[in-house]
């Protein structure tokens, strides 16, 4: 299969962020896949989609954006490199049938280019489930995905070549000082990257190579052929546009802690923390909701939850049922919040502190 290949070094987290939104815009009508590979400079933090902000610390070298995919927070910039992967939808390079992949298989079989590239130079690297890939069972990089309202499917992740998760406290002190948005601590002997595992220098060239050779061929009959293409003039004027369309802050305020919503409950999942913050009714029926944390879903999906539950009374077997028949739908997945089923439960904790 013929596919589009760039690679951007030093990439702003700013323009990263539009290319992929460019790119899953348009994959549905040019059908070719897309794989990026970049870097950002500097210090940067990596918000997942579905993060509310409350407030955060403008005033530091330290870059923070907001990713299009769900799921955890994640150190970048200098000493990590990242890829994108565009496909017209989430089965593409499988089937024909863009539901013949369920939603809990799309990064088990997308990330087996990035496990191939880095066997190819020696190293046995496993993806355990869930976000994080491994060496030695300990995390050495990360997967996530979006598909958008077309079907188009972002998978991106990012591998820890000369730094890792164990910067991310640090960062967050200086961009979140009130301690607001969730972070799982690692400490240095419980996380891995490229040049401790191999203790030598990695260059970064190193990393874009095997990952090019990785996803080139890995998916059988639907392997890729890389060509290199960068971006064309009109393409670049229309990321260009993308970036005045919705500045850096504007994106990082996509979704904001809602003061206006006095329920609060939480739980522990398999990513870190989910957030659901609601009001109630006269008629003890659910007002507003905003759903938020480290989880992968897509938008959709989460607007359609949001909104489904409004009006819904404030018992478990109705909270059920809208969250059964939102999830129901094919194209709609919340991943990374353990059983579904728990979530009327942990919904009904908010009611506790009223």
């Amino acid at each position: 299969m013929q596919a589009r290949f760039l690679t951007q070094l030093d990439l702003s987290p700013a323009k990263s962020v539009a290319t992929d939104q460019y790119f899953l815009q348009t994959i549905c009508s040019t059908r070719m896949p897309i794989l990026r590979l970049y870097t950002y400079p500097g210090d940067v933090v990596l918000l997942g989609r579905y993060h509310a902000l409350d407030s955060f610390a403008e005033n530091t070298t330290i870059s923070m954006t907001r990713r299009l995919t769900g799921g955890r927070i994640f150190p970048s910039g200098h000493g990590f490199v990242q890829f994108s992967l565009i496909l017209p939808h989430r089965s593409a390079l499988f089937s024909d049938d863009p539901y013949h992949l369920a939603p809990f298989q799309v990064l088990n079989r997308y990330v087996r280019g990035v496990l191939h590239g880095l066997k190819t130079t020696g190293v046995e690297a496993f993806y355990p489930g869930r976000d994080f890939l491994t060496i030695r069972r300990l995390p050495a990089g990360w997967v996530s995905f979006v598909t958008a309202d077309d079907g188009a499917l972002l998978c991106e992740g990012g591998l820890f070549v000369q730094r890792d998760m164990s910067l991310l406290p640090h960062l967050l002190d200086r961009v979140d000082p009130q301690g607001a948005l969730p972070c799982q601590i690692f400490m240095a002997d419980q996380i891995a990257n490229l040049e401790k595992t191999g203790g030598k220098t990695v260059p970064i060239s190193q990393v874009t190579d095997l990952l090019r050779r990785g996803f080139a061929q890995q998916f059988g009959q639907f392997s890729l052929e890389l060509n290199d293409q960068d971006l064309s003039a009109a393409e670049q004027k229309a990321i260009e546009s993308f970036i005045q369309k919705k500045s850096a802050a504007h994106w990082l305020a996509e979704r904001s802690v809602r003061s206006d919503l006095s329920c609060f409950a939480t739980m522990a999942t398999p990513l870190g923390q989910l957030q659901i913050r609601f009001s109630v009714t006269p008629e003890n029926a659910i007002g507003e909701v905003q759903f938020s944390g480290d989880c992968i879903a897509n938008p959709a999906g989460i607007s359609a939850l949001e909104y489904n539950l409004r009006k819904c009374p404030l018992e478990k077997e109705s909270l059920w049922k809208v969250i059964d028949r939102t999830f129901l739908q094919p194209e709609h997945y919340l991943l990374g919040v353990g059983k579904l089923g728990t979530l009327p439960d942990v919904i009904l904790t908010g009611l506790e502190d009223q």
